[in-house]
């Protein structure tokens, strides 16, 4: 009994594997502009409509670790997901003079995002891909730029204030889960 568990574990995980569909996009250049996994190969052909890759995109998703190049072949992006497609990890973008652009972390639900000039831009808590909770920002020259909250739903709650570039007050804003209260 022991022996045919085993042999029956051990084929559902070669399948599984074979399951997996490696992509590589390629650009004029040949340089690589993506790679990464998706749970199945989604069969798309030159001729599909956009409503056939649509449908055909929506029955498989990304796993693994994908990563993202410019043209000129610099890092642009890397991305985690597990094996049933959610984000996970930490995510890194970067311009295109190499610069940090945005770290996401999906672990801790944080979110740092950055000035071409390496300064910080602003910073605070993720649910998703949605801004929860305090948020701070940053002008390129490092003065604060904004301060306030998101609620749970990714909107604008609470007082902002906003600063100017020589750190002088501009002005503030009353919210009301996404509404401006006067």
């Amino acid at each position: 009994m022991k022996k045919i568990f085993l042999l029956a574990l051990f084929l559902l995980a070669g399948f599984a594997a074979k399951a997996q569909y490696t992509f590589t996009e390629t650009g004029p250049n040949g340089n690589k502009l993506s790679e990464g996994q998706y749970t199945a190969n989604p069969g798309l052909m030159p001729s599909d409509s956009k409503e056939d890759i649509a449908r055909k995109m929506a029955a498989v998703h990304k796993i693994g670790t994908w990563k993202y190049w410019f043209d000129s072949g610099k890092m642009a992006a890397e991305e985690h997901y597990t094996a049933a497609g959610k984000q996970t990890g930490i995510w890194k973008t970067w311009y295109i003079n190499g610069q940090l652009a945005s770290v996401v972390d999906y672990t801790k639900n944080t979110a740092v995002y950055y000035h071409d000039n390496g300064q910080k831009s602003s910073e605070g808590s993720v649910n998703g891909v949605m801004q929860v909770g305090a948020w701070k920002g940053w002008h390129a020259n490092g003065k604060m730029n904004f301060s306030g909250s998101f609620d749970a739903n990714g909107q604008k709650h609470g007082v902002w204030t906003f600063w100017d570039e020589n750190g002088a007050v501009m002005g503030t804003e009353n919210w009301n889960h996404g509404a401006a209260k006067n």
